[in-house]
């Protein structure tokens, strides 16, 4: 009934957000900018933020910006888990059939990934979200899928998603080998005050209401309870 007393055509700030209505904010060009690099040069990527602050909704419109013929995206939204769980996921990302035992997996999963850079051209890109609940082990794993051995190139692209926590766990030593993969880092703030500004009148107008429903006293409450987070 509020959306019809108001006028919208849809429910605005919805918690899944579409591609085409994505606020251009100074840190989503930043995340762009990152990702574009990334991708070019392979490698490891990471990127934090606090919970709601759009890394998810980043990372999906940029990888369907990304030619299908020419990348092969494996997005992993994991919860809790083994190192196996997260192995499985991916083979199933790769459309093969997972193996049973850790090491026929990892093996298995080498040899897709080598495949489809080789045979069809096409570059895979693992998107692990949720990375902050990856157990130790499952992190471990990670290095074994980027390193082939004496061969210099660079099959897999890698981003790890997640909250700060995955930043201060990747610290620990026994994630150096993953953590000197990784080239490109970046931590994705809230919106400014100017840009809290602007969210709210593009988010309206996409839902189908011209008229501006927030005053400043609204606005400025709504930066102060939320810190500029979107969600």
């Amino acid at each position: 009934m509020w959306e019809s007393y108001f006028g919208f055509k849809k429910t605005p700030f919805s918690d899944r957000p579409d591609a085409k209505q994505l606020f251009a904010s100074a840190a989503w060009q930043q995340v762009k900018t990152r990702l574009e690099f990334l991708t070019q040069h392979s490698g490891a990527g990471l990127l934090t933020g606090e919970a709601g602050a759009g890394k998810s909704t980043a990372a999906r419109v940029f990888a369907a910006s990304l030619n299908p013929s020419l990348y092969k995206i494996l997005y992993v939204h994991f919860t809790t888990g083994s190192a196996l769980d997260l192995l499985r996921q991916i083979a199933l990302a790769l459309d093969l059939e997972p193996a049973h035992f850790r090491g026929d997996l990892v093996r298995q999963i080498s040899d897709a990934i080598v495949r489809l850079n080789q045979s069809k051209k096409q570059h895979p890109i693992l998107i692990c979200d949720e990375a902050h609940l990856l157990p130790h082990p499952a992190l471990e794993q990670l290095p074994l899928l980027l390193n082939f051995d004496m061969d210099s190139s660079r099959y897999l692209t890698l981003l790890l998603i997640g909250q700060p926590l995955l930043r201060r766990t990747l610290s620990l030593q026994m994630h150096e080998a993953l953590r000197q993969r990784i080239g490109v880092h970046y931590h994705l703030e809230g919106l400014t005050r100017e840009e809290l500004d602007a969210y709210p009148t593009q988010q309206l107008k996409a839902a189908g209401v011209a008229q501006p429903l927030f005053d400043e006293t609204a606005r400025q409450g709504l930066y102060q309870a939320t810190k500029g987070i979107p969600r």
